[in-house]
This record gives structure tokens, sequence and C-alpha cells, in this order.
């Protein structure tokens, strides 16, 4: 998701520090990046211009928004800004780009909550032109602002959400994908024909199956229990199959192995 995030600001001319702890992981998200906008006509040097890596987080010391893209993991998202809150100047906007967590618990420990909130984007962030902007009960009106000023200026669609576990996309998406590992389980139908099933005959682009392995089966794990968490239900009480692939190491593309091999 970052590597999405990043090409997204660069393909409209924003300049951007991209940081990750780990240089292989760094250096993967660079050539991913350069492919991704490469194929969009965008040249090399244009992306030189606006595109830096680092592995050094002070190197966000002067930057006006941070969009954190670490994955689904309460403990690590909070620690993180902690580490981001003591390098970024008092106005930077602190952003979160987590798939369902409260963003008021997220703030807790940030000095300064008005300046943090969450801009979710959809993956993959190149094609899909919705954002979901979610403010806390401690954000600004000024934030919000900005937040929905940064997301005209990728030339895509915010929605504002309230700070409820899921929000809006996932709310309705990962229980329908929870239900179609639950059809697998029980032997309805077959992989491709679950997928097949909702794309032709519900008109969805891509089948639940198939869009949990895009996503990974471990964010849409944790999404789930996140809201089996808030609202404990049926309906958000995760497959037994898919808490198998996430045990197994299966967790979709990334792995090149979930649902389908890749």
């Amino acid at each position: 998701m970052g590597s999405g995030i990043a090409a997204a600001c660069v393909l409209q001319g924003l300049s951007v520090r991209l940081v990750d702890f780990s240089s292989d992981a760094l250096a993967k998200s660079k050539l991913k990046i350069q492919d991704q906008l490469h194929r969009l006509d965008v040249s090399q040097s244009e992306i030189d211009q606006l595109l830096s890596c680092h592995s050094d987080i002070t190197s966000l010391k002067d930057v006006d928004l941070v969009v954190e893209a670490v994955p689904e993991v309460f403990d690590l998202k909070q620690k993180l800004y902690n580490t981001i809150g003591a390098v970024v100047n008092d106005d930077a906007i602190i952003a979160t780009n987590t798939s369902s967590f409260p963003i008021d618990q997220l703030s807790k420990h940030i000095a300064g909550r008005e300046r943090f909130i969450g801009i979710h984007f959809m993956n993959p962030v190149l094609k899909m032109d919705l954002v979901e902007i979610i403010p806390s009960i401690y954000t600004s009106a000024s934030t919000i602002n900005n937040a929905k000023d940064f997301v005209r200026k990728l030339k895509k669609i915010a929605i504002i959400s309230a700070d409820q576990p899921g929000f809006v996309v996932n709310r309705l998406l990962i229980p329908m994908i929870n239900d179609a590992f639950k059809a697998l389980e029980s032997k309805v139908a077959s992989p491709e024909d679950i997928d097949v099933a909702m794309e032709k005959g519900a008109g969805f682009p891509m089948g639940p199956l198939k869009l949990a392995d895009f996503i990974g089966l471990d964010t849409c794990l944790s999404i789930l229990e996140t809201l089996n968490s808030a609202w404990p239900n049926e309906k958000y009480f995760p497959s037994n199959l898919l808490r198998l692939y996430v045990k197994e190491g299966k967790l979709g593309r990334k792995t090149q192995q979930g649902v389908y091999s890749y």
C-alpha cells in the first residue's frame, strides 16, 4: 500500500519521501513504483525529481503530511506514531492508512491529536478512485479540510466515514469475503465457481476469493477480528478456513499462495 500511495502522489506531481526501515523492502518498493509509473508514461527523470527513498525516519522532519501504511498490527502502529511525532513539525498532519482500527484509539499517544486522521486508500491505489477520510473526535476541521485537499490533488474521490471499525468499505466488503470462505469450506462450489458466480451473477469486477488474495488473507483476518471485537456476531466471526490459510502462511498474492497459486 505504501508503494501505491507513493506512486499516486508522484503521478500527480507531489514530492514524496518513502521511508522503510528495511533496505530490501525499500529497494523492492522503489522498483515497483518505477515500473507502475513507467507504464503510465512518467519519465525516469520525473520520478527521480519527485521520489526519494530513506531508511532513516528523521528524513520526515519537515514534511507536511505523513501517511503510515505498515501492517495491521495495533501496537506496531502506535509505536511508530510515537517515533514520527518526535520527528515531524508540530503542524504536520499524521495520517494512517489503517483498514479498520479506530482512529481515536490509534491517536492516544500522539501529541496534538487534532492533527491525526485516517486516510484509507483502496487497493490497488493507482486504479481505485475512492479514499475514505476518517476523523476522530479530536481531529480538527483544518486537518479534515487539508486531508480532503490532498485527496483532490490525487484526483481521487473522498468520502467521510465515522470513526467505527471497518469504516464504510470494509464493514460491508470483508463480511462478504468471509462468507465466500465459509461457502468454500462447506463445499458449496470450487473457488473458481464462487468467484465466477459473483463476477457474472452480481457484476463484481473481481470475485471475493480473488479479492481476498489481492488484499492479503492476513489483512482480511485482522479486519474481521476487529469487527468481531466491536460487534460480536456470527457475521464477523472469521471462517475457520481463512484462519487456516493465514496460520499456514498462505496470505495471497504477496506470498505467491493463497486461495490460488501465483
